[in-house]
């Protein structure tokens, strides 16, 4: 009878002390947790020109990007053949501060509504050293947001400043409709 006393004590001291063991854990994690994540977005802030195809048309005020307001503000391609480009659009800064944990571009657009998978729009992506694809809208009849996780090519703060973006119609045949609206980066960090 003795012995049952002592095991039933022991048992609740172990329970006890398991219940509070988990629960500092969880409220230090969920404390780190809610202290060390940052989440900025970074919208387009310039458009330099520097590639501008005639068939690529700018509608509304520069840098175009910069906010999903369609149709004030967007880029639409009028009659554009397969390597027609505009850009290239630069991000806002950042203060760069922090350890970048991901980074994701994310655009608003579409590809030519009756031909979705032959003619649409790639988007190139500069990362201090070299261009490089990162999204298609290839098949993309309506305006959607889509999102490419970038951190590979931006993983330091200089990058990610320094970070611009240029659309290229894609397909044989001259096609008015292509359009993008939107792009920013979002990036999460400690």
């Amino acid at each position: 009878r003795k012995t049952n006393q002592i095991i039933s004590f022991l048992f609740t001291v172990l329970s006890v002390s398991i219940t509070l063991t988990y629960a500092y854990v969880y409220d230090q994690y969920s404390q780190n947790l809610t202290q060390t994540i940052k989440n900025t977005k970074l919208w387009v802030d310039s458009f330099d020109n520097s590639r501008h195809a005639t068939s690529w048309v700018t509608q509304g005020s520069s840098p175009y990007l910069n906010a999903q307001d369609e149709p004030n503000n967007y880029v639409y391609t009028d009659r554009a053949v397969g390597g027609d480009q505009i850009g290239d659009f630069g991000f806002e800064d950042h203060a760069q501060t922090g350890t970048i944990n991901s980074i994701k571009l994310k655009m608003y657009g579409h590809a030519y509504q009756y031909t979705p998978n032959d003619d649409y729009f790639d988007v190139y992506l500069w990362d201090g050293n070299s261009w490089n694809k990162v999204m298609s809208f290839q098949g993309l009849p309506n305006y959607v947001w889509q999102e490419a996780v970038v951190t590979s090519y931006l993983n330091t703060w200089q990058k990610v400043n320094g970070a611009k973006i240029y659309l290229e119609k894609i397909g044989k045949l001259k096609r008015s409709g292509i359009a993008c609206d939107a792009a920013l980066l979002v990036v999460d960090y400690a």
